[in-house]
């Protein structure tokens, strides 16, 4: 009898080793997770491209001491249709530059702010030739053929935008993102009529701008923790910097004759796109790894 008892002492202690073994087994494996919390600086660089809307058109002040096209009263500042152009512009170039950032991490969401500054190359050239027309007025107006050429560049922009994100697959976040946008732009026309007294298209219609511009972007990108502290990203801006117009005065050159208030005049609307890639050092406000999450 007292062997049986011993020995169903000595199956329950095995049992209950095995069983604690398999405890031991099946308890849950803490695994890390990383932490996007803190504030990080990088740099940038990519693409730029234009998508300009530009339109041009011929304007003059009549004088009650000059003739005067039939429907309009002088004095009027008038845009002749006849002598008017609209056009769209595409052009790219590069772009590069460096951000500032800081944002907070709760759960799977991802809140912040980023400021960047850029250098850009993107510099649009267009030219248009047009043949000799005329315009049946009172008096009759001949316009000799005449030539063209329009110039815009985005010499820097720099943005502050808010970012949302979304960090469901732990080091990579998904995020949209919005804000202020402001941008140098640069831009002048020129105009050349043909004839006996210019041969070589002198331009004879010159004006310039040049005015740092405030609009708005939008946008989105990923980002992907590849390190401790590094993190590499791909993202696509829209920047709008709104629409203006500057006048070419005439200058009296290769014997053309000025009217009074004689310009062209031309307006811009500027729209830019942005595809870029950077890379960021993250300085982790707390540390680099959020609070543990069981996974069985």
């Amino acid at each position: 009898m007292k062997r049986i008892l011993l020995a169903s002492v000595a199956a329950l202690g095995l049992a209950g080793t095995a069983s604690a073994a398999d405890l031991a087994v099946r308890a849950p494996v803490p695994v890390p997770l990383f932490s996007w919390t803190g504030c990080y600086l990088g740099i940038n660089g990519g693409w730029i491209g234009g998508n300009d809307d530009y339109a041009t058109s011929h304007r003059v002040l009549y004088p009650g001491s000059q003739p005067v096209p039939v429907g309009l009263t002088a004095p009027a500042a008038v845009d002749y249709n006849l002598l008017s152009h609209s056009y769209s512009s595409n052009q790219s170039g590069g772009t590069l530059g460096g951000q500032f950032g800081c944002q907070y991490q709760a759960g799977w969401l991802v809140i912040g702010g980023e400021w960047d500054a850029n250098w850009s190359s993107l510099t649009e050239d267009n030219h248009f030739a047009y043949p000799a027309i005329t315009w049946i007025s009172n008096p009759a107006r001949f316009w000799l053929p005449r030539a063209e050429w329009t110039h815009k560049q985005l010499d820097w922009f720099s943005t502050a935008r808010v970012r949302v994100g979304a960090a469901w697959w732990d080091r990579v976040l998904l995020y949209a993102t919005g804000g202020i946008a402001l941008g140098a732009l640069d831009s002048y026309t020129q105009v050349a009529f043909d004839g006996p007294g210019n041969p070589l298209y002198i331009p004879q219609f010159f004006g310039a701008y040049r005015q740092n511009r405030i609009g708005w972007t939008v946008g989105g990108g990923f980002e992907w923790a590849f390190a401790a502290n590094w993190t590499a990203k791909a993202e696509f801006l829209y920047l709008d910097l709104g629409s203006f117009d500057y006048l070419s005065p005439c200058n009296s050159v290769n014997g053309l004759t000025c009217g009074a208030g004689d310009s062209w005049r031309t307006s811009i609307d500027a729209k830019e796109y942005v595809a870029r890639v950077g890379i960021n050092y993250l300085f982790h406000l707390g540390p680099a790894v959020a609070p543990v999450v069981a996974r069985y």
